[in-house]
C-alpha cells in the first residue's frame, strides 16, 4: 500500500502503525495527522474512496467520522462557557425553559456535557427524518421524560447529546451548531471538517463507507437507546446534509487533529483565543466516573473520555473521544499533542477486549506512548 503525505522523521513510529493497519487488512481508505505546538507534522493518507477499490483515496477526501463529531459540538459549546454565554452549573433549563418537562427541570449544563441528561434517546423510537427538522426533534427532546427519575445516570446519548448542546448553542448564541461550528472554529483554523454536507459539490471527495451498519445490542436499556430511530437512507443529500450534531460530521485526520489543536494548545491556536487555559484544565479534569450502559466503565471530563484501564489513552494527560467505525480525536495539553484518524472502513468486530480500543488505534496509541514521553 502506498502511503501519501508526510512524516516528520520524529514520528515516523506513527507511519509505521499506519501501514500495518492496511498490511493486516484492516483498512480500506484512512488518513492520519497530527500536531506538535499546533504546526502539523504527521499528515498521511492512504487506499481507497470506495468498497469497489476504484477511487483512490486524495488528500482532500472525507469520510464519514459518525461520534466523533461530539468533539466539535463539546468544544463549541465550551466557548460559549469560557464568554459567559453558559453556566456549567446552570439548568439547561435556565436557557431552553422547555426542557424542564417531564422531570428534567434539574438537568445542567455539566450533566450535559457528561451524558447525564438523562434523555440519551426517544421513547417511542422516531423515524430517522424527524432529526432533519430542528425544530421538531428539539422540541421533541424537550419534552421526552427523564429516564431515571432526576437521577444523575451515566448513559451515553448516542444521538441526542449533539441536539441537547446544539439546542444550548442556539439558545445562547442565535446560531445552530453547525453554523457556529463552520464560523468560529472550522473556518479560522482551516479545518476541512462540517455537520452535514454544505455543498452537492462536495460529495465527489466523500469517501463511501464501508460497512455502515452498526452492532446490535442485547435487549435492555443499550438497545432501547441505540435503535431509537427508524432505518435510514444513508445515501440521500437529506441525512448527509443534515445538522445532526451528535453523529453526522465529516472530515479527514487532518482536519480532526486540527481542531483537536485547540484543546492541545490550551485554548489558544494560531493567535487566537478560543477559550480559556482554566477551562481546557477543567475539560480534562474528571467530572463523572461510571459504568455506562453503552460504553461501560468510563471516567468523563467535559464530553471527553479520560484515560483509564477500560479506555485507555497513549498517557494519562491525554483525553479523547472517537466515532462508531474506528474514527478518533486526541489531545494532550501536557506535550501539545494533538491526533486525529479517519477510515472509511467502518468495521464493528475488530474490537478487543483485552486492549480496550480497536486494534487499530492501539497500534497509534503504542506507537504514540513513547513518543509522548520524550516530548
Amino acid at each position: 500500500m502506498e502511503i501519501q503525505g508526510f512524516c516528520n522523521d520524529r514520528f515516523l513510529p506513527l507511519k509505521d502503525a499506519f501501514r500495518e493497519n492496511f498490511d493486516a487488512g484492516l483498512e480500506l481508505g484512512a488518513s492520519l495527522a497530527l500536531t506538535h505546538r499546533g504546526k502539523l507534522v504527521v499528515d498521511l493518507w492512504a487506499g481507497f474512496a470506495n468498497p469497489e477499490k476504484s477511487r483512490p483515496g486524495q488528500e482532500d477526501t472525507i469520510v464519514y467520522v459518525a461520534s466523533t463529531t461530539k468533539m466539535m459540538v463539546t468544544i463549541a459549546t465550551l466557548m460559549l462557557i469560557d464568554r459567559g454565554l453558559l453556566d456549567l452549573d446552570a439548568p439547561v433549563a435556565r436557557y431552553w425553559p422547555e426542557f424542564a418537562q417531564g422531570g428534567k427541570a434539574a438537568v445542567t449544563v455539566r450533566d450535559a456535557l457528561t451524558h447525564q441528561a438523562g434523555v440519551p434517546g426517544f421513547d417511542p423510537p422516531v423515524a430517522y427524518d424527524a432529526l432533519h427538522d430542528w425544530t421538531g426533534i428539539t422540541a421533541h427532546l424537550a419534552a421526552e421524560a427523564h429516564w431515571f427519575e432526576g437521577r444523575r445516570v451515566i448513559c451515553y446519548h448516542a444521538l441526542t447529546y449533539g441536539f441537547v448542546l446544539g439546542e444550548l448553542i442556539r439558545r445562547a448564541d442565535g446560531r445552530r451548531p453547525a453554523q457556529f461550528f463552520r464560523e468560529e472554529i472550522a473556518r479560522p483554523l482551516g479545518a476541512d471538517f462540517q455537520i452535514g454536507l454544505t455543498s452537492k459539490s462536495d460529495l465527489e471527495r466523500v469517501a463511501v463507507p464501508q460497512d455502515v451498519n452498526p452492532p446490535a445490542f442485547a435487549e435492555g436499556l443499550a438497545e432501547r437507546v441505540m435503535n431509537c430511530v427508524g432505518p435510514v437512507d444513508w445515501t440521500s443529500w437529506a441525512r448527509l446534509s443534515a445538522d445532526i450534531p451528535s453523529t453526522n460530521g465529516f472530515g479527514n485526520g487532518r482536519s480532526i487533529a486540527k481542531v483537536c489543536a485547540i484543546m492541545a494548545m490550551g485554548g489558544e491556536l494560531n493567535g487566537q483565543r478560543f477559550m480559556s487555559a482554566k477551562l481546557v484544565d477543567q475539560a480534562a479534569t474528571e467530572q463523572a466516573y461510571g459504568q455506562c450502559a453503552l460504553m461501560g466503565w468510563i471516567r468523563l471530563g467535559l464530553g471527553f473520555g479520560l484515560h483509564a484501564d477500560f479506555f485507555p489513552a497513549p498517557s494519562p494527560s491525554c483525553f479523547h473521544w472517537g466515532g462508531y467505525g474506528g474514527s478518533w480525536g486526541l489531545m494532550d495539553p501536557k506535550t501539545g499533542i494533538s491526533l486525529g484518524y479517519a477510515p472509511s472502513n467502518l468495521t464493528n468486530d475488530v474490537t478487543d477486549e483485552s486492549i480496550g480500543l480497536d486494534p487499530r488505534l492501539n497500534r497509534f496509541s503504542v506507537a504514540l506512548a513513547p513518543l509522548l514521553a520524550e516530548l
